[in-house]
């Protein structure tokens, strides 16, 4: 039996403030078989609230991005999908505003949203293979894009978006010729404050990523200065 036909017939929550789209969702989750349970309405203050009841009523989760428009969540789904990922609970995460998103307010939590969809990207099948992905890693069968290796971060601009700082980076290792945006705050504080540009770090990075939507950073470290006569410069 494969892990689709085992999570068939299931119940699936669906995270969404937007009515309209939750029921889309929901269509869609009932043509895979899987029995929806629909969270669109509510004030929820807190990840672990939200965490506890979609744990109690359901074996896996879908999740919007976008959860404050109507004053459902003052978090972001990325937040709850990563919080779901700690307590080895399937869940994937949709947007619509995923060029504007996931730079930033995703890429926060990257690392513990094994599966990520655009909105038009959100059908059966589509679902269901991430359903499917989700419990695979969580069951300690990572993906080659998904595995993280140490590896170079060449830091070319500090910005802010959101009234929070971001780095533009390269990473040579993923691609030598595209930059990647990503929180400042991903990088530890004693690093943070002595950041500039030009400054090459350390960081564990899944370089097998096809997308830079993918990529995500963690455990950054400071790397020694490049060597003029090692042909690295």
């Amino acid at each position: 039996m494969t892990v689709t036909q085992a999570l068939n017939a299931q119940i699936i929550a669906i995270v969404d403030d937007d009515t309209t789209q939750s029921k889309a969702t929901a269509w869609e989750i009932e043509d895979t078989g899987y029995q929806p349970f629909l969270l669109d309405k509510g004030h929820f203050h807190s990840v672990n609230e939200l965490v506890s009841l979609i744990m109690e009523n359901s074996q896996g989760a879908v999740c919007d991005h976008r959860l404050s428009n109507s004053g459902f969540a003052n978090f972001y789904g990325a937040e709850l999908v990563a919080a779901l990922y700690d307590r080895r609970f399937p869940s994937l995460l949709i947007t619509q505003y995923t060029e504007m998103d996931t730079s930033f307010s995703i890429r926060k939590w990257r690392h513990k949203i094994p599966v990520l969809l655009s909105r038009e990207e959100a059908d059966a099948s589509s679902i269901a293979k991430g359903i499917e992905d989700c419990t695979l890693e969580l069951s300690g069968k990572i993906p080659s894009t998904r595995k993280p290796r140490r590896t170079i971060v060449r830091i070319t601009n500090i910005d802010e978006e959101s009234h929070e700082p971001v780095v533009d980076a390269f990473v040579p290792g993923w691609n030598p010729h595209k930059a990647v945006r990503f929180p400042a705050s991903l990088i530890p504080e004693n690093i943070r404050v002595v950041l500039k540009p030009n400054m090459r770090l350390f960081a564990h990075v899944n370089t097998g990523a096809e997308k830079s939507d993918d990529l995500y950073f963690e455990k950054f470290e400071l790397a020694p200065e490049p060597d003029e006569d090692d042909g690295l410069a």
